[in-house]
């Protein structure tokens, strides 16, 4: 038996020459390249097991995860409490997503009442960042038509932001790179610009007869590598919807649960939104889970439409795990220490990088930074990984190049230190 030819890289540190492995490689020694969805030449890191900040490989090696995977870790990892709560749960099987179990119960309970801001009572979850934002998009229309308001269809986005991966959210989003191909098939929903509040006032203002709902990132994640607007534009963008009973929708999925120093990203701002995405945090990286929270007026209105499930909302599983994350972050302070490690994160970065020949900008908070960059971030990254260090790519629109950090929360400093350094190594070795 035999597999298709791989891809592997060799060389000194940030090298990416390619090595062709012959067709004819025996069976017990197949690459982790065959894992790969799309067929063709791949470098795969098998990961078998990781710990704290390091991912440890089928060959030895021990990488700092300086992203948290792709901003899911926070309580860190190898964490078998959160494995035993969610077996214990499992054991009952399959039950609807519109009964009620214990697991569903005590984490709807524990958001309500340690969580979501003040009058965030509604929960509903789905497996995932991407399905939380799809479910914002349809919860924005059917609140609208709820209401009598047919014509209120569209939810307007920024530019640049990232919202997941189904047709609806690449479509309200704007980057490029991944809407590129798919356009024929994405509505053309308004784009706001991510900090020109009198611009993005008078497009809402425009289009308000037609508009459902508003999505927003409180600092843009990959499409932008954190970029941050201005006090003035959350006000103006807050004020606007609430003029013309727009849903504002906050996308958290990336900056909730204390990435940002603070419970969720908008806090951080004057921006009050009436729907709360969340994901990524929420299951630690150990489980695929996301919600969808608003306030009870709002779910209200949706009494005689109904709000349809995914098969595996709530699934026993994925709430236990869950809850068990969010009582570790709770037990630990884990979202105070964030706050306590921002500054020092943001003086370390500054301290290496500021003048640095390939970075243009430094920006974030708390455990959530992107380094915009002047070279390929492509080639920061494999730079980054061959020493032993995982960065997350970043960048579209008027971001073309960034890298984003955002280690889980319980990296000490030592940890900081060298992360910072593999980083400067890394991009000292781009041309």
């Amino acid at each position: 038996m035999v597999i298709a030819t791989t891809l592997r890289v060799r060389g000194g540190p940030g090298a990416r020459d390619a090595v062709w492995q012959s067709a004819d490689m025996p069976a017990d020694d197949r690459s982790p390249s065959r894992y790969s969805f799309v067929p063709g030449p791949a470098d795969v890191v098998e990961v078998v097991s990781a710990e704290g900040v390091w991912l440890h490989t089928a060959d030895g090696r021990r990488i700092l995860d300086g992203a948290g995977g792709a901003f899911v870790g926070n309580i860190g990892w190898g964490r078998r409490e959160v494995a035993d709560a969610a077996a214990a749960a499992m054991t009952g099987g399959y039950v609807v997503p519109i009964w009620a179990t214990p697991a569903r119960l005590a984490l709807v309970d524990r958001l309500v009442d340690r969580w979501l801001p003040d009058g965030f009572t509604q929960v509903f979850f789905t497996s995932g960042g991407s399905e939380s934002t799809d479910s914002a998009l349809r919860l924005a229309r059917a609140y609208q038509v709820a209401k009598g308001r047919d014509a209120r269809w569209r939810v307007a986005g920024r530019h640049p932001s990232y919202h997941g991966m189904t047709l609806g959210t690449i479509a309200v989003a704007s980057h490029s790179h991944r809407q590129r191909g798919f356009e024929p098939m994405l509505i053309d929903f308004p784009k706001l610009p991510w900090d020109d509040a009198d611009a993005a006032v008078a497009i809402i203002e425009h289009h308000a007869d037609t508009l459902a709902g508003v999505i927003v990132e409180p600092i843009t994640g990959a499409a932008g590598a954190c970029l941050i607007a201005s006090d003035d534009y959350w006000r103006a963008i807050t004020d606007a919807c609430r003029r013309h009973d727009i849903l504002l929708i906050a996308d958290e999925v990336m900056t909730g649960y204390g990435r940002t120093g603070l419970t969720w990203g908008h806090e951080q701002f004057p921006l009050e939104p009436d729907v709360l995405v969340g994901g990524k945090g929420l299951g630690g990286g150990y489980v695929p889970i996301g919600a969808v929270a608003t306030r009870a007026d709002i779910a209200e209105v949706l009494r005689t439409a109904g709000f349809m499930f995914f098969t595996f909302t709530g699934n026993d599983g994925a709430c236990a795990a869950a809850d068990k994350v969010l009582e570790i972050l709770e037990r630990e302070s884990l979202v105070s220490r964030v706050a306590e490690l921002g500054p020092q994160v943001e003086a370390r970065l500054r301290s290496a990088l500021g003048d640095h020949r390939h970075v243009v900008d430094i920006r974030g908070r708390g455990l959530f930074w992107g380094i915009e960059l002047r070279c390929s971030r492509d080639a920061v990254v494999g730079a980054a990984l061959a020493r032993d260090l995982w960065v997350y790519p970043a960048g579209s629109g008027p971001v073309a190049d960034a890298v984003m950090i955002a280690p889980p929360f319980v990296i000490d400093d030592d940890e900081l230190d060298d992360l910072v350094a593999r980083l400067t190594s890394a991009l000292d070795a781009v041309r």
